[in-house]
């Protein structure tokens, strides 16, 4: 019952209250999206509701175990996910991608949980030492990074490969690490992707193959009777439906490419704006255009959100989120242990940058890709593993010290709180009296 009293006292029910709400939201948005269209989504709110409560055991899990017993397991944990994520790739394709494990009742995506398996295994290994405040020792962070944003690349996922960078970033930085290494890292990156690479016109590619990739091209040149692009490196790897999509993003007024490679986004601005300022009344009868939208109830549903409750709807998710973000950072603030710091900004960096990316597609300031919205998307694996997170970030909460706790009376001796010292333990001054 003591562990109860203070697991609820020391609680940072404020995050815990935004994260419940936040899954309200997302329930709502599933069942309005079901009502307008009850044949392809019938009983998504009754698993997201399912969900949302597993979700809920889960973070209780995180939040009540000592967040160190996660830390000294983390090279378990770190190793069993890599293993999945190599399993994964064997399994059979759902939507051309080999993403889940299928256990009939339900799909697990395991590159949702290497993400938190990551996080806690690089917070373990930079609490203590200062090897990355030299540029050799950035060495190994980046290779336990880029070998699950390798593997999860093949699957392919862009959307969460693309989650690991700000991690890293962010811990790095709360580490202690340079920040001209960091930046230099960053031009590095940045001068390698912008690398312009020639590629050979092939002599039957069609007319709208070819247009779109002028549209991203440097250059062209002739060699004889060859026709080249001087294309950039990245998207001569990357598939054809992903360099579609930055093509689309980067000409978003090209009426030519509106009905083919914007289809999605001009439908996911159409819906965000439909709205106004505080949603549509009539959705069922309005809905028309907007059911057309797809992956409606897991990518896009910020846009359903802003269709259905408008920009005060929109405001009041953001609020929410921002309310996470603050008191988390209050935490990390607060606590003294640096393991429990570096945490709480990797499950922060986590959230937000899945927050910024999957709002900015839905807006079109940045280019599609496969990315939910934390706690608020249909689906189990992003709603568990998210859950998880917070309950991390709680965990660490409730174990800070009580920097605004009352100072006992000073009688001759000064009674203080140390981390792992009983609060009712005499502290002598240095002179004995």
């Amino acid at each position: 019952m003591a562990k109860i009293g203070q697991f609820l006292r020391y609680t940072s029910w404020p995050i815990v209250f935004a994260m419940v709400t936040l899954m309200v939201f997302g329930v709502l948005a599933i069942h309005a999206l079901e009502q307008a269209n009850p044949n392809e989504l019938d009983g998504y709110t009754t698993r997201q509701i399912i969900y949302a409560c597993v979700g809920l055991f889960v973070f209780l899990i995180a939040a009540v175990v000592p967040y160190r017993v996660y830390g000294m397991l983390s090279q378990v944990i770190y190793g069993v996910m890599l293993l999945m994520l190599v399993a994964v790739l064997f399994t059979r394709p759902v939507e051309h991608a080999t993403r889940w494990f299928d256990f009939k009742i339900a799909r697990f995506q395991p590159a949702e949980a290497a993400k938190l398996a990551y996080v806690i295994l690089l917070a373990w290994y930079l609490r203590f030492g200062d090897h990355y405040r030299k540029a050799t020792g950035l060495i190994l962070p980046f290779v336990l990074t880029f070998i699950p944003m390798v593997l999860i690349l093949r699957e392919p996922d862009l959307g969460t490969c693309l989650l690991f960078l700000p991690a890293l970033y962010g811990m790095l930085f709360m580490a202690g690490a340079k920040l001209r290494h960091l930046l230099g890292v960053m031009v590095l990156a940045t001068a390698m992707l912008l690398l312009p690479i020639p590629w050979r016109v092939p002599a039957d590619i069609d007319a709208a193959s070819l247009h779109t990739r002028e549209a991203t091209a440097y250059g062209r040149f002739s060699v004889g009777k060859a026709e080249y692009l001087v294309m950039p490196a990245p998207l001569l790897v990357v598939k054809p439906y992903q360099a579609q999509r930055v093509v689309g993003w980067l000409h978003q007024s090209d009426e030519r490419l509106s009905l083919k490679l914007n289809y999605q986004l001009n439908l996911s601005k159409m819906t965000l704006g439909s709205g106004g300022l505080a949603g549509r009344a009539d959705w069922h009868e309005s809905y028309g255009f907007l059911k057309r939208l797809p992956d409606h109830h897991t990518d896009f549903v910020f846009a359903v959100i802003g269709g259905r409750w408008g920009f005060l709807g929109c405001g009041a998710l953001l609020f929410l989120y921002a309310v996470i973000f603050i008191f988390g950072m209050e935490i990390a603030l607060v606590t003294t242990d640096p393991f429990g710091r570096l945490l709480v900004v990797g499950v922060l960096s986590l959230l937000m940058a899945q927050l910024v990316i999957n709002i900015s597609m839905t807006m079109g300031l940045m280019p599609i890709t496969g990315m939910t919205l934390p706690l608020v998307s249909y689906g189990g694996s992003s709603m568990v593993v998210s859950c998880a997170g917070l309950g991390l970030l709680v965990n660490v909460g409730e174990r800070r010290p009580l920097s605004l706790a009352p100072r006992p009376f000073e009688h001759g001796e000064r009674l203080g709180k140390r981390p792992g010292i009983d609060p009712w333990i005499q502290q002598r001054k240095p002179n004995g009296s």
